[in-house]
C-alpha cells in the first residue's frame, strides 16, 4: 500500500513539474511574438547595445546597415507578386511589430530594401525628440510607419541635393514598398529659401514625397520649400491633412486608381521654370505608354485649400492653376468643399470626364490680372470625345463652362465685388459665408456632401448652401471671424542642429496681406497644363476664357444697386 501511495506521489510530482516546464517553453516560445521598444541614439549608442533606453542602438543608417532587422524577401529575383518569401536576418533582435524610438541627432540616409513584415514596423520620434534624416527610400518592403520625423539634406554638410525626400517605390527588380505610412512628419530642402535665386530654386530645390505603390497613407505632414509636394502614381493612397509651402513645381500630382485627397493646404507657387505649375495636377497614360490614351478611375479631392500666393511681394510669383486635369480620361471622380484661390483661368479643369461629380466648391480669383477670372470647367478630351454623364453643382465660382453632356445646376456666378462683400474676409482667405450672403440654403442636396470643409453637418438652415462652407449660427456668436489657413497648419517646432553647425531657427514664414491690389487688365492669353516638364504646347481643345459653353455668365457692373436704389445681388444663379 506505502509503495503504492509512493508510486501515484511521484508520478504527481512529475506531471507537475512537466507542467511547468512546458508553460515555461510556451512562455520562452511566444515571449519573440510580443512587440518590443528599441531606442536609437546616434549619439551615445552602440551596436553592442541591446536597444535598450539605458543601452541603446545607434542611428538608424547603421542599423539597418548592420542587419539587425529581421524582415522578408523573395528568395529569387526579380520580384514577383506570387514570390516565395524567405527570412533576411534570421534572428536580428527587431522584427514585425516592433517600434524604433529616435532620439535627438542626425540617422543619417535611410534605404530600406528586401524588409517585407507581416506587421508593421514603427519608426517615430521618441517624445520631446527631434530625429534628423536625410531622405527616405523604401523599396522591396512592406508595412513601415515613419513618424514625427525631420527629413532634409541640409543636415548634412556640405548641403547636397536629393531628388525627392521621401520615395516609396516600385523598383522592377526588388518590388514595391507598398502599405506603408508617413507622417506628422516635416520635410524640406532648406528651412529658410528668402534668399534663393531662380537658380538655386532649379538645382537646389528637392520633391517632397513620391508614392508609387499601392495602400500608403501619407497624413499630416509639412513640407516646405520644395520642387513638387506629394506625387502619387500608387492605387488607394491617402494624402491627407498636409501642408505644402512654397513650391516650384506641381503642389500634388494624383494619377494612380483609388485615390483620397483630402484636407491638404497648397500655397505660394514660385515661377523659376519652363513647368506649368497646379496646385494639384493629373493626366492619363494609357496601355501604349502614351499620355491622354488611358483613364485614371476613382479619386476623390475633397476640402483641400489650394492659394495661389499669400505674399503679393513673393519674389518669382507665379500664375498657379488650381486643379488640373487636362489628359483625361477621369472616370468617376468626386471633387467636393474644396477651396481654391488662383491667378488663372483653370480654377477646377476636366478634359475628358466621366461620371465626374464637382459639388460645393469656392473657386476664386486672387486678383483682376490676366489670367483670369477662374473658372470650373468641364470639356472635351482633347481629342474631342465629348465629356458624359458630369455634374457641377452648388459650386461657388468666377465662371462655369460646360458642354450638354454635363449637369450645371445650383452654381452662383460671382465677380470680385460680391467676393468683397459676401465672404467673410476675401482678402485673407476667409471664404466662409456672411449672414447676408444670397448663397445660404440655395443649393441641391442630391449629392451634396454631409459636411462641408469645416465638418460641419449640413444643412444647417432650410437648404443646403452653396461653395465650400455651410453658414452656421456659431459665426453669428463668435462675431463672424474664422480662422483661415492655420485650420489644417500644423505647429513645427523651430529646428536646430547641432550637429552639423545649421541654424535654422526662427525662420519667418511668408506673411499673409490683408489687401489685394487690383490691376484689371483685358489682355487674355489661354494656357494649360502638360504633365512634361518643359513643355509649353497649347493642347488643341484648350478653350479660351471666352468661351463658356452653354452657359451665359454675365455680372453687372453696379452689382450691389438695383433699379431702385437698394442693395441687392444681380450675379447669375444656374439652376
Amino acid at each position: 500500500m506505502r509503495s503504492l501511495f509512493s508510486s501515484i506521489l511521484k508520478n504527481t510530482r512529475i506531471m507537475f513539474l512537466f507542467s511547468h516546464l512546458a508553460i515555461i517553453c510556451i512562455l520562452l516560445t511566444t515571449s519573440d511574438l510580443v512587440a518590443k521598444d528599441f531606442y536609437l541614439d546616434p549619439i551615445n549608442g552602440r551596436l553592442e547595445g541591446d536597444g535598450s533606453l539605458n543601452k541603446p542602438f545607434p542611428s538608424l543608417e547603421e542599423v539597418i546597415k548592420n542587419n539587425l532587422i529581421e524582415g522578408k524577401q523573395c528568395e529569387s529575383l526579380p520580384y514577383k507578386p506570387d514570390c516565395n518569401m524567405v527570412v533576411k536576418n534570421p534572428g536580428a533582435p527587431i522584427k514585425g511589430g516592433d517600434r524604433l524610438l529616435l532620439m535627438n541627432g542626425y540617422h543619417g540616409s535611410i534605404t530600406l530594401m528586401d524588409l517585407y513584415e507581416d506587421t508593421p514596423i514603427i519608426v517615430e520620434a521618441l517624445s520631446g525628440h527631434q530625429p534628423k534624416i536625410k531622405n527616405i527610400r523604401c523599396l522591396g518592403a512592406s508595412r513601415w510607419v515613419f513618424r514625427g520625423l525631420y527629413i532634409s539634406p541640409s543636415f548634412e554638410e556640405p548641403y547636397q541635393k536629393v531628388d525627392t525626400l521621401v520615395v516609396f517605390e516600385n523598383h522592377n527588380w526588388r518590388g514595391p514598398c507598398k502599405d506603408t505610412t508617413i507622417e506628422n512628419s516635416t520635410i524640406f530642402s532648406v528651412w529658410d529659401s528668402s534668399n534663393w535665386t531662380i537658380d538655386d530654386w532649379n538645382n537646389l530645390s528637392c520633391s517632397g514625397i513620391s508614392v508609387q505603390t499601392e495602400n500608403c497613407v501619407v497624413r499630416n505632414n509639412y513640407l516646405k520649400n520644395v520642387n513638387f509636394g506629394i506625387s502619387v502614381s500608387g492605387k488607394y493612397a491617402k494624402v491627407q491633412n498636409n501642408v505644402i509651402e512654397n513650391f516650384a513645381g506641381d503642389g500634388l500630382r494624383g494619377i494612380g486608381d483609388y485615390g483620397l485627397f483630402e484636407y491638404n493646404l497648397v500655397k505660394n507657387c514660385y515661377d523659376v521654370n519652363q513647368n506649368h505649375d497646379d496646385g494639384f495636377q493629373s493626366w492619363s497614360v494609357g496601355s501604349d505608354g502614351k499620355v491622354g490614351t488611358g483613364e485614371v478611375v476613382g479619386v476623390v479631392l475633397r476640402g483641400n485649400m489650394i492659394i495661389n500666393y499669400t505674399d503679393p511681394n513673393q519674389p518669382f510669383r507665379g500664375t498657379l492653376q488650381g486643379i488640373g486635369c487636362f489628359d483625361g480620361f477621369y472616370r468617376d471622380w468626386v471633387v467636393e468643399n474644396n477651396v481654391i484661390i488662383t491667378d488663372h483661368w483653370h480654377g477646377i479643369t476636366f478634359s475628358g470626364a466621366r461620371n465626374v461629380r464637382i459639388i460645393n466648391n469656392t473657386v476664386v480669383d486672387i486678383n483682376q490680372e490676366s489670367p483670369g477670372p477662374a473658372w470650373i470647367m468641364i470639356g472635351n478630351h482633347k481629342n474631342g470625345t465629348p465629356s458624359e454623364n458630369c455634374i457641377i453643382r452648388n459650386n461657388i465660382a468666377m465662371k462655369i463652362s460646360s458642354g450638354p453632356e454635363t449637369i450645371a445646376d445650383h452654381n452662383l456666378i460671382i465677380d470680385f465685388d460680391w467676393a468683397k462683400k459676401y465672404f467673410i474676409d476675401y482678402s485673407s482667405f476667409d471664404l466662409h459665408l456672411t449672414a447676408d450672403r444670397p448663397a445660404i440654403d440655395m443649393g441641391s442636396e442630391e449629392f451634396a456632401p454631409p459636411i462641408d470643409r469645416d465638418g460641419v453637418k449640413r444643412p444647417q438652415g432650410n437648404g443646403i448652401d452653396l461653395g465650400a462652407y455651410e453658414f452656421t449660427n456659431a459665426q453669428l456668436d463668435a462675431g463672424q471671424t474664422t480662422d483661415t489657413t492655420e485650420d489644417i497648419e500644423q505647429n513645427n517646432d523651430a529646428l536646430s542642429d547641432t550637429q552639423t553647425g545649421n541654424d535654422i531657427t526662427g525662420a519667418d514664414n511668408p506673411t499673409e496681406e490683408d489687401g489685394i491690389s487690383y490691376d484689371i487688365t483685358t489682355d487674355i492669353i489661354s494656357s494649360d497644363d502638360t504633365p512634361v516638364s518643359g513643355d509649353t504646347s497649347k493642347p488643341e481643345d484648350a478653350v479660351s476664357p471666352t468661351d463658356t459653353g452653354n452657359f451665359d455668365i454675365h455680372t453687372s457692373d453696379n452689382l450691389f444697386e438695383d433699379n431702385n436704389g437698394s442693395t441687392g445681388c444681380s450675379c447669375s444663379t444656374i439652376f
